[in-house]
């Protein structure tokens, strides 16, 4: 969980940076899908990790379930944005990477 956080951590600042220069569209777009994916990843193992404990509404991670699951819809759903982001990378657009 913590190399995955740290990656969507990283990829994030990627974007933020890809903003900053005027081309963002599939860098941010890679960002939200990676890094939603990544939340909604790390949820489900914390509450494996807590057991019956992780869905009482008393723990925190209950709640970071439940927000982790929009983030995968909002601001666009990772279906819309993946075909975004491939149209993108296909037309030769973005200069990912670079």
């Amino acid at each position: 969980m913590g190399t995955n956080l740290q990656a969507a951590r990283l990829m994030s600042y990627w974007a933020a940076d890809a903003v900053g220069r005027g081309r963002a569209d599939t860098e941010t777009g890679m960002a939200k899908v990676f890094c939603s994916e990544v939340a909604l990843e790390a949820s489900i193992e914390s509450m494996k990790v807590h057991g019956g404990y992780g869905y009482s509404t008393e723990f925190e991670v209950e709640r970071l379930y439940r927000d982790s699951i929009l983030m995968s819809i909002g601001e666009g759903t990772n279906d819309v944005l993946r075909t975004v982001i491939a149209r993108s990378l296909s037309a030769g657009k973005s200069k990912v990477g670079a």
